[in-house]
């Protein structure tokens, strides 16, 4: 089966995505899978790079490596002086954040007739909107904290809102992931320089009230012949506000995905446990999602309200590391997606056929001929 495993990309997450990619490279069954990595570059071309599975060779100003293109289901690139074609059964999707995360990328490949293994174009471009997720969220019956989307040149509005939810508050890009661009405001000055930092990254940002003790959960989403597996759940340990770009990658020097301490299995109330694992199971299943989907949760430990933070729909590392005490390992959780993606395969429009060009042609003809006796 030929795979073509797609990841950097054009956002803020290309070096996380690149990480993401490389580790599912050697999650691969190599006697299963002929595996075609295809990196998307900063300028949004397409490459096989040399020695793609070695971290060094992305360390650097160029990549080198054989420009690659897709023509429909085909993956096309130069071997030699001839062009090569190769069939591509899955994509196997690993492009954090941005286009490669939003729908953008999942469209192109149903265009080419490529079966993924991400969630749809629809429910990646929800999840990746911090606003309108949590307002689909909300209509599902998720738990979630109060926020107020702000647009550049809101800030004035955004006091109000600030106000109104009450300070601290954290200010988030609307869609941006891996904790870039995100901060806590706890008074009007520092809000504004929130607000700066987040419109660097965004037009759009929330503010969302700010929990100052907390515990946060992650759990996530499998389907696996069309049963879907919830994981077991992690508590990130973290003294600060919140996980900063730092404390997932690169914390203690370790240069590695969730580098940060961790719980797993975490240790919660019971009833605690069960609303995280029904509510990510209900929100996987009513999206109609595939693939792995890490749910991010925020439990108030003052109040034992448990609140849903967001999902992300290709999440760092594939939340590999979520399923091994379920007996999933990498290498067959990277089985289960491509199965799950080639089984449902692409959706097919429904065919319909019509009188419509003809009767058009017909009449674009008779008008031709009326236009040309007035001449």
């Amino acid at each position: 089966m030929n795979i073509a495993l797609i990841y950097g990309g054009t956002s803020c997450e290309r070096d996380v995505s690149v990480i993401t990619g490389i580790q599912a490279m050697g999650m691969l069954d190599k006697f299963k899978y002929r595996v075609y990595p295809v990196l998307i570059c900063e300028d949004g071309s397409m490459l096989m790079p040399k020695n793609a599975g070695e971290i060094r060779t992305y360390i650097g100003e160029k990549v080198v490596g054989t420009p690659v293109h897709f023509e429909g289901s085909e993956l096309v690139f130069r071997k030699g002086i001839r062009h090569e074609r190769a069939h591509i059964d899955c994509a196997l999707l690993c492009a954090h954040g941005g286009t490669g995360e939003n729908g953008a990328l999942q469209g192109f490949l149903e265009i080419c007739r490529i079966p993924y293994t991400s969630p749809g174009v629809e429910a990646s471009a929800i999840c990746m909107n911090k606003i309108t997720s949590k307002n689909v969220f909300l209509g599902w019956g998720a738990n979630i904290l109060p926020a107020a989307k702000v647009e550049r040149g809101g800030e004035e509005e955004a006091l109000v809102y600030a106000c109104d939810l009450g300070f601290p508050v954290i200010v988030k890009p609307a869609r941006q992931g891996s904790s870039i661009g995100i901060d806590v405001a706890k008074d009007e000055e520092e809000l504004k320089s929130a607000l700066q930092v987040a419109f660097e990254f965004d037009d759009c940002a929330v503010i969302e009230r700010a929990l100052e003790n907390f515990t946060e959960i992650n759990c996530a989403c499998v389907k696996s012949r069309g049963e879907i597996i919830v994981s077991s759940l992690e508590r990130p340990v973290c003294w600060k506000e919140f996980l900063t770009f730092e404390d997932k990658y690169l914390s203690n020097g370790k240069g590695k995905m969730s580098a940060s301490a961790r719980e797993f299995p975490a240790k919660i109330p019971a009833e605690r446990e069960e609303y995280i694992r029904r509510t990510s199971y209900d929100i996987y299943k009513e999206m109609g999602m595939k693939g792995v989907v890490r749910f991010d949760y925020l439990i108030d430990n003052e109040r034992g309200e448990v609140f849903l933070n967001e999902a992300n729909t290709i999440p760092g590392s594939l939340a590999s590391y979520l399923f091994t005490d379920k007996g999933i390992d990498g290498n067959r959780l990277m089985d289960i997606m491509i199965e799950e993606a080639v089984s449902e395969g692409v959706g097919k429009a429904a065919k319909f056929s019509s009188d419509v060009l003809e009767v058009y042609g017909a009449g674009s003809a008779n008008a031709c001929k009326i236009a040309a006796r007035h001449i």
